[in-house]
């Protein structure tokens, strides 16, 4: 996280329960990563508190942009107003075996 633009957290007392992660370039385009919350903590509103509080940080950003690596997913970044591009797909390379 240490070279991160943006890290928000969510803690229950010493325990990380949540956290999400923002890349930028200072003006124009964010890329939200990491959004990451403890299963047992899951359906307690947390990813959602973590999701309104880093887009918060980007308002004035032209762009901000997520890839979901689960589908399940999309219906939860909908709400935060994201939407799917008809006609692109992420790609990406994997480094380690």
């Amino acid at each position: 996280m240490k070279h991160s633009s943006q890290v928000i957290s969510a803690w229950n007392g010493d325990k990380l329960v949540g956290l999400v992660r923002g890349l930028d370039d200072g003006e124009t385009v964010a890329f939200l990563h990491y959004l990451l919350v403890d299963p047992e903590y899951q359906k307690l509103h947390i990813g959602g508190e973590l999701m309104r509080r880093i887009l918060k940080k980007y308002e004035h950003h032209l762009y901000v942009k997520i890839i979901p690596s689960d589908p399940a997913t999309i219906p939860f970044y909908q709400k935060f107003g994201f939407q799917e591009y008809d006609n692109y797909s992420a790609m990406v390379i994997k480094q380690f075996k």
